[in-house]
């Protein structure tokens, strides 16, 4: 078993110009007990399943698996129960970081998402001018609260 160790920041200025090609992503979530969450992702013509236990801080443990892409698919329609969320990936390597920019569609269209992988929790990670607020430990922006809870319905704050 991985562990993950994330942190992940909104996008506060266009960076698509400082990455090459994006990946696009269809992924959704299968119900849970609340412990985990269990993810159903297709990317680049591949399919995989991934479980991840919940947050502590920037981490929590992960095990990921390659799927059938036609089962993944019939799981995304039928078992997701419409937690799916709709995303293009970009890469921009900075200071020796890898920043995997997400930048959301349909429901959660409008919303950019940096995240960076590290190697342990207290590691430090010179910010880039580009980020805004960190979110990496507010659920609401997590991929899967997204699929349950898109931007779009969200309260407007005035």
């Amino acid at each position: 078993m991985a562990l993950e160790i994330e942190r992940r920041f909104l996008v506060s200025k266009d960076v698509r110009h400082l990455c090459q090609a994006g990946v696009r992503i269809r992924q959704g979530y299968l119900p849970s007990d609340g412990n985990s969450t269990i993810r159903v992702r297709i990317a680049d013509g591949r399919a995989t399943l991934t479980v991840k236990s919940l947050k502590r801080g920037a981490c929590r443990d992960e095990v990921e698996q390659p799927l059938d892409l036609d089962f993944a698919r019939r799981l995304l329609s039928h078992a997701c129960g419409g937690r799916v969320i709709d995303k293009t990936r970009y890469r921009h390597w900075q200071d020796g970081l890898c920043w995997e920019i997400d930048v959301f569609h349909g429901e959660n269209a409008g919303l950019v998402i940096a995240e960076v992988e590290l190697d342990h929790p207290d590691q430090a990670v010179p910010l880039p001018d580009w980020l805004g607020a960190e979110v990496t430990t507010l659920r609401a922006y997590g991929n899967s609260a997204l699929s349950r809870a898109p931007i779009r319905q969200w309260p407007a704050v005035a």
